[in-house]
């Protein structure tokens, strides 16, 4: 079975995904930021390391041409304040000194001390009129090269370039992108938990009005006391306040419904007994035509012993077979709650047909019994069962007409017992057999039929979790199949 998310489990999916998508573009675009903040500070650092050498530089170039200073010492001077730089900041890689053919001057490394650099950055650097940075990769290290020319106005020396170090830089910004993804861990772990609190506190209501509903879907219980929702001044009050009218409206029209079945039934039942008692009328008229002979045969004539005990009998006989059918016509026409017994099926369809016998009498009607003798009992109601097959047979009967054919036949499978009804009438239309159950639906003539008959029959079946059904095709008669669920003592 396909299971379905919860409105919770919806929300707070829902949720999740919109926080961590946003918390994971606010922290991508606040890494971006705090790393071009960290760049550009390095840049502005390495180009006022850079901007102060050159100026220095400069100068120290303009007092070697006006030979205020010596060579060497020119030189020891560059190499100084190198070193003196280099120690100062360790993010400087080197630092070298070029003239404007690229030859090196001063170098923090004194191997360089003479070589002429011819590389795309040496000859941007030379070509830049002011301070020039450049990145590039050497040897696995990323630099950030600063190159400040040694000018004063259109006078050039060459350029003075200071490498800084990156490595640092990107450390900072990995720590950065770990606190920045930790900080977003934390909060969408903390809003999943604040989210999941709030979830369950707002949709509590709507939880217990769905298993309220499901309650009522899957038993029919309309008996929902025991819901009683606090008041709220939203949606979902609104919401709470409309189910409980609903359902309200639901058990006043249940009610009503009941209490008209229950009067159509008894309806159904009287016309029933009313159908019968010409049949009745017959079955006690005869006896008791044989009655009231033999009682003034005893009060008029002078008889022997055995006449007058072969009267007597007969009187007894008759009075007998009165009062056995007065008391089965009772059993149909009381009402009864629906207590159960095990009763055996063939039993309930003999009853019934009893009860009609006058009826199939009345007409050419032939009856075909194939009943098993092996069909364990039933637990049913035997007044309402038997009320099913009695309005079956005599909707038989009043298709067929003057003559036909009924074929009762019983049987087992699956757990049920089941009677299978079956005439020789004119069959039932298409469009009829969608009709049959409901109420006050017939296609008798009005002072035959009330058309309840089969709607109670379909009642009284669903009330023992049994299932009636007709298989009909026009001309070729109806056959109705009741099916009754086996008793736990039948079946054993």
């Amino acid at each position: 079975m396909r299971r379905h998310l919860h409105i919770r489990e919806k929300f707070v999916l829902v949720a999740s995904v919109c926080i961590f998508v946003f918390a994971g573009i606010g922290g991508y675009f606040l890494l971006q930021i705090e790393s071009r903040l960290y760049t550009e500070d390095l840049i502005h650092q390495g180009r006022t390391v850079a901007g102060i050498t050159g100026v220095i530089f400069t100068n120290a170039m303009v007092y070697k041409e006006l030979d205020m200073v010596e060579d060497v010492a020119f030189t020891d001077y560059l190499d100084y304040y190198i070193l003196d730089l280099m120690k100062q900041d360790p993010r400087i890689e080197y630092i070298v000194v070029l003239d404007n053919s690229g030859r090196v001057l001063s170098h923090s490394n004194i191997m360089e001390y003479g070589r002429q650099y011819a590389d795309p950055i040496t000859l941007r650097a030379l070509e830049a009129s002011s301070i020039l940075t450049q990145r590039f990769e050497k040897n696995g290290l990323a630099i950030l090269d600063v190159a400040a020319p040694l000018s004063i106005s259109t006078k050039s020396w060459g350029v003075c370039r200071v490498g800084l170090s990156l490595n640092e830089l990107n450390t900072q910004i990995m720590e950065l992108r770990y606190r920045i993804g930790a900080m977003t861990g934390l909060f969408l772990l903390a809003a999943l938990i604040t989210i999941g609190f709030l979830s369950k506190k707002v949709t509590a209501p709507l939880v217990k009005l769905s298993r309220t509903m499901d309650q009522i879907t899957e038993t029919g219980d309309l008996d929902i006391s025991h819901y009683t929702p606090k008041p709220r001044n939203d949606e979902i009050g609104v919401l709470q306040d409309s189910f409980s009218w609903m359902v309200r409206r639901l058990q006043t029209a249940n009610e009503e419904r009941l209490q008209t079945m229950e009067l159509a039934m008894r309806a159904e039942k009287m016309a029933g007994i009313g159908l019968l008692a010409s049949g009745v009328a017959h079955e006690i008229n005869n006896p008791l035509g044989g009655v009231v002979l033999c009682f003034n045969n005893l009060c008029r004539e002078d008889m022997d012993e055995a006449s007058r005990r072969e009267h007597i009998e007969v009187i007894a006989s008759g009075l007998e077979k009165i009062q056995q059918t007065v008391k089965e016509l009772l059993d149909y026409a009381r009402e009864s709650p629906l207590s159960k017994e095990p009763v055996g099926i063939n039993d309930l369809v003999e009853d019934s047909l009893k009860l009609a016998e006058y009826l199939l009498k009345k007409r050419d009607i032939r009856i075909v019994r194939q009943f098993r003798s092996d069909l364990p009992e039933i637990l049913v109601n035997a007044s309402k069962i038997s009320q099913v097959f009695l309005n079956i047979i005599i909707n038989a009967i009043h298709a067929m007409g003057d003559e036909g054919t009924l074929t009762l036949e019983s049987g087992s499978d699956g757990g049920f017992c089941h009677v299978r009804i079956s005439d020789t009438g004119p069959g039932i239309d298409e469009d009829v057999i969608k009709k049959i159950y409901d109420p006050f639906f017939t296609t008798k003539r009005a002072d035959i039929g009330t058309g309840l008959g089969l709607a109670v029959s379909a009642t009284f079946v669903r009330q023992h979790a049994g299932v009636i059904d007709v298989i009909s095709k026009k001309g070729q008669g109806a056959t109705f199949v009741i099916k009754l669920p086996i008793s736990d003592r039948g079946s054993s």
